[in-house]
């Protein structure tokens, strides 16, 4: 990978040979010594940069979903939730695990990338006909036409997902960052721009329909600029088919039962309470998993291929593994706890009173995002070491645990639901890690002793919120300016509080978040300010 800092070619020399990406730098094999330094810098680096990536997209996202909530009722969005729950799994079924599978290729690439993407474009035509085939059947379950329409509308999403799979891989790959600083941010602007203008025009639900399939168009088209992809079919072959399918599989049981459990949940809200419902359900999940997709970025995005790197020398992949859980769970835990005593006052102040249910399901869904991102560490661990067949397992007992909660909390409302989704995902989570280090043969006590110190440190930051908020401050209760601005005022001093808590309880883990996140801010600054050189195929 040739990085252009300040005009001169940096050299990581443990890039790989692949299909488009003829990089000039020195080969290395998997088994082969990898340079910790340079892959330790590549990955702090790497995680500063695509965090800044997936922190401008979600700023776009945030600014438009505020703005759509003006234009539009809890209902269309309910309605457009419902219309889309065949995505979910149906792009599962259309990457088929061959993304995990492309990353962790360590030979035959150029081979290996060909038949991917005639796999996955076959995968998306059949999978868009049957979804299309299957449109009626949704509005059927929701006894809902206009759901059903949307259905048959979005059915063609598939496919356009499918045209993005090995683009991203090459890219993930090549420790490149261009899919989440250009790519996505793209999309998401417009997105933006097409659904704001579509809801102030009045289209209602196919505003939102009209704009996702453009930012979809969009994102692919810069992917493939991006990854340098060019299809040569003759070299795809049904041997190498089998072999990916063969690692992919198991990453394609576990994803599809995780979307499963999404689909019923969506299924629950909008079958047995209302569309509306669903649509304060959704914009509370849109805010409760910012801290936890932070972290997925950062794990599916940059861990993955590094922990495929390290994964033959077990004692620096399992001080990788554990050194990640340590600093992401350091960091996700208090940002997703504030929500707790902070996220009703904040979703009304933000979109308005009648968002206010969105905000109590908001409260009991940030229970579950640092679980959900230690499960996601856990689960490119998995990946990363050659075990995807323990995937599938992990996946089921947190979909049945995840349903399960949420059904048996249904008469308590949204918030019932949202409070049983979170606990059984707090349960799955907790032990997809007991069973990640115990398939990879890692030290269950090491890990165990990275997960007290934060939540204690947290635990506290709650206990002096909580009341504050709930019995002086009312931030609700005072103007959009003053009330978002006594909000600002109160995470400040929890986080404040949270540091030093933790300062005392692990020292070593504040030290390191401080050393990283001045190592990140300076690659990403500099990464920002040079200018990225590409391979004649497109590398970055």
């Amino acid at each position: 990978m040739n990085i252009c800092l300040g005009g001169k070619p940096e050299v990581i020399n443990f890039s790989r040979n692949e299909g488009g990406a003829r990089d000039r730098g020195p080969q290395t094999r998997r088994g082969d010594i990898q340079p910790q330094a340079a892959l330790a810098r590549a990955v702090v680096g790497g995680t500063g940069f695509t965090t800044a990536g997936f922190i401008l997209s979600r700023l776009l996202t945030f600014v438009t979903y505020l703005v759509l909530a003006r234009l539009a009722a809890p209902s269309v969005f309910g309605v457009f939730a419902a219309g889309s729950i065949l995505l979910g799994a149906g792009s599962v079924f259309v990457e088929s695990g061959m993304l995990a599978a492309l990353i962790h290729r360590p030979d035959r690439f150029d081979e290996a990338m060909q038949t991917a993407f005639i796999a996955t474009l076959a995968g998306g035509v059949g999978l868009t006909l049957t979804a299309l085939a299957a449109a009626p059947l949704v509005g059927l379950l929701f006894s809902n036409r206009e759901i059903g329409l949307v259905a048959a509308a979005m059915s063609g999403m598939l496919l356009l997902g499918a045209c993005t799979v090995v683009p991203d891989a090459l890219l993930q790959r090549r420790f490149s960052f261009l899919r989440r600083v250009m790519v996505d941010p793209l999309g998401v602007a417009v997105f933006g721009i097409t659904s704001i203008g579509a809801l102030a025009s009045g289209m209602g639900v196919w505003g939102l329909v009209l704009a996702t399939y453009a930012s979809q168009v969009s994102q692919v088209a810069a992917a493939w600029a991006a990854s340098g992809f060019r299809p040569e079919p003759r070299l795809a072959s049904f041997r190498m088919w089998r072999e990916l399918a063969g690692y992919g599989r198991h990453v394609l049981t576990g994803t599809g039962i995780d979307h499963v459990a999404l689909a019923a949940n969506t299924f629950v809200l909008g079958r047995f309470l209302s569309p509306s419902a669903l649509g304060q359900y959704r914009y509370a999940s849109r805010f409760g998993v910012l801290p936890q997709e932070l972290s997925v970025n950062a794990a599916s995005y940059v861990l993955l291929p590094a922990f495929s790197r390290i994964s033959h020398e077990h004692e620096r992949f399992e001080r990788a593994v554990e050194r990640s859980l340590r600093l992401l769970l350091a960091a996700v835990v208090p940002l997703s706890l504030l929500l707790v005593p902070l996220g009703r006052p904040l979703m009304v102040l933000l979109v308005g009173e009648r968002w206010r249910p969105a905000g109590e399901a908001l409260m009991a869904l940030s229970l579950a995002s640092a679980p959900s991102a230690a499960g996601s560490i856990a689960a490119s661990a998995l990946k990363g070491g050659g075990r995807p067949d323990a995937l599938p397992r992990l996946h089921f007992v947190q979909a049945v645990l995840s349903i399960g909660l949420m059904l048996a909390l249904l008469p308590f409302g949204l918030v019932g639901v949202a409070l049983g989704f979170a606990l059984g995902m707090t349960l799955g989570n907790g032990y997809a890690v007991i069973r990640t280090v115990q398939t990879l043969r890692f030290d269950l006590r090491r890990v165990a002793r990275v997960a007290w110190p934060p939540y204690l440190a947290a635990g506290a930051m709650i206990a002096v919120l909580l009341p504050l908020e709930q019995l002086v401050v009312h931030a609700e209760r005072h103007g959009p300016v003053a009330g978002l601005l006594l909000l600002m005022l109160e995470t400040l001093l929890g986080l404040t509080l949270y540091g030093a808590l933790l300062a005392g309880c692990a020292p070593l883990t504040a030290r390191e978040i401080g050393r990283g996140a001045r190592v990140a801010a300076a690659d990403t600054l500099h990464r920002f300010g040079s200018k990225v050189s590409t391979s004649p195929a497109g590398s970055s």
